[in-house]
């Protein structure tokens, strides 16, 4: 009997200096996107996008970010080490003229690659930071911990009827791809991310953003960029370049459930409009 939550991409590794990075690709003959995943999420919760991308021909690579699915822990914990490494990969397969799409932690790794040093940054043509994570304080994030490391490291038996219960709506595959991210995730990898014993912003790192970028904001209840920091962003972004639209309907896990549609439909048109 075939499994109705298989997914036909490739499953391949890349061996970096600090370790191992694990992906899928979906093939295509089109344009290269590659695809960064949120905390306590994997590649292959990233199902849904990379098969509707690869269906219109994109190439699709959709990676285990650090400590999450089956890729080694990343060496430090704060966000350009993180963004350093998927800059790394892209080196490695020799990618150029890619699409980066980033949700959330995955998000805020796309924008520190686009604002940072490392040279993989000039194969990005254009970018989507899904309700991405572009600031926080550390008096407060360690108090968010326990909430996102819920179900790291317990088997789908445990956490399946979690999920169910907090997501009513979502598609049977993303209870099932989640359940076995979190499974497949690290603690310490989410535990470095929320215990950062500093303060840090990528609002400011907007400016120097080079390519068109798109951020999409779930509805004002679930977002996790709060007015101010979307106010802000508005206030140093290159208007020429830097887009950010609500998508109504949607919490924060917009690529999965009922706001995946309207999500899928605004980064697929800001990807016909910006192309170069």
């Amino acid at each position: 009997m075939t499994d109705p939550c298989q997914i036909t991409a490739r499953r391949t590794t890349v061996q970096l200096a600090h370790g191992r990075i694990s992906l899928l690709e979906w093939p295509g003959t089109g344009r290269t996107v590659v695809l960064c995943h949120g905390i306590t999420s994997s590649a292959a919760t990233m199902w849904r996008l990379g098969r509707d991308l690869a269906a219109e021909d994109w190439r699709v690579i959709a990676l285990d970010m650090p400590g999450h699915g089956q890729s080694d822990l990343s060496p430090a914990y704060d966000i350009d080490t993180v963004a350093n490494i998927v800059g790394d990969v892209i080196q490695s397969l020799g990618l150029a003229e890619i699409a980066l799409i980033g949700h959330s932690w995955g998000g805020a790794t796309t924008l520190a690659l686009l604002s940072g040093t490392h040279p993989a940054r000039t194969a990005i043509q254009q970018a989507v930071l899904v309700d991405p994570l572009v600031r926080q304080e550390a008096a407060v994030a360690p108090s968010w911990l326990p909430q996102f490391s819920r179900g790291v490291g317990q088997p789908p038996s445990e956490t399946l009827p979690m999920l169910r219960e907090v997501n009513p709506d979502w598609h049977p595959c993303d209870y099932h791809w989640k359940a076995q991210a979190l499974v497949e995730c690290r603690y310490e990898q989410v535990a470095g991310l929320f215990l950062i014993p500093e303060d840090w912003t990528l609002v400011p790192r907007i400016a120097r953003v080079q390519v068109p970028v798109l951020i999409l904001l779930a509805e004002p209840e679930y977002t996790i960029v709060p007015p101010d920091v979307q106010q802000a962003l508005r206030a140093a972004a290159p208007p020429t370049l830097v887009q950010m639209q609500l998508i109504p309907g949607t919490n924060h896990n917009m690529l999965r459930g009922p706001g995946y549609e309207p999500t899928y439909r605004a980064l697929r048109a800001f990807l016909d409009a910006s192309a170069g």
